[in-house]
């Protein structure tokens, strides 16, 4: 599955029934197939297309009148399509190469860390990593490269329902709470959630800091099952 499947773009397909001369800008063959699968989504047949090449944004033919494009943002591409009538141009318009790339790099700097509890618990305690391990205020995820917390999630059963008090799913970065966290009201018995966003770039880490979660409980509570999902973006 290509890369490209992932970017959210603006695809727009212009029909022009004459030939247009434009800079030959190479492109690699994902962005070439790319713009093949947006002509053929819009009704022109693969077996017609016979060259794609990208637009000099600075030399745009005289069919089109495009102003405040970004090339960060956009590029425009042309593909030669053959029918009865002889050779036309086909304009697409959609994420350049710059900003395909700056959001796979983004997407694929992504990684999920599991926490988690099996059983019944009724005192605060680290959770498991995804190997089975407990952790501690020194013992966790050994973290490979910089970067920082960008979300929680937190699922787990309330055993017994409590007036007053919470159950709180704590990161510790080098065994220091590091102000992120889970909240979860225990008012009620039940299978409960919550998840929390922050941005990139807000609670950093660099290589070799040490990621433990830890479940902080009110007296008296009993919980259950606890999974908790930490995603983190690392840099390249």
């Amino acid at each position: 599955m290509k890369r490209f499947s992932i970017v959210l773009v603006l695809a727009v397909v212009l029909l022009l029934g004459t030939s247009v001369l434009a800079q030959n800008i190479p492109i690699s063959k994902d962005i070439s197939d790319f713009v093949k699968d947006v002509a053929i989504k819009k009704g022109i047949s693969e077996d017609q297309i016979t060259n794609v090449e990208q637009v000099d944004m600075n030399n745009l033919p005289e069919e089109i009148t495009i102003e405040n494009i970004d090339e960060t943002n956009l590029a425009m591409y042309k593909l030669d399509v053959e029918d009865l009538n002889g050779t036309k141009p086909v304009y697409v318009i959609t994420a350049s190469k710059e900003k395909f790339e700056k959001e796979v790099k983004k997407f694929a700097s992504k990684m999920l860390l599991n926490f988690g509890f099996s059983g019944k618990m009724n005192t605060s305690t680290f959770l498991l990593s995804g190997t089975g391990v407990q952790g501690s205020y020194d013992k966790g995820y050994v973290m490979l490269r910089d970067g920082s917390v960008t979300g929680l999630s937190t699922n787990l059963d309330i055993k017994n329902s409590f007036l007053e008090g919470v159950a709180e799913i704590i990161l510790y970065k080098n065994g220091e709470a590091i102000g992120f966290r889970n909240t979860i009201n225990l008012k009620e018995s039940g299978s409960k959630l919550d998840y929390d966003l922050i941005n990139e770039g807000t609670i950093n880490f660099q290589k070799g800091d040490i990621i433990s979660a830890k479940v902080l409980l009110s007296d008296g509570v009993q919980v259950s099952d606890v999974n908790t999902l930490l995603e983190i973006t690392t840099e390249a």
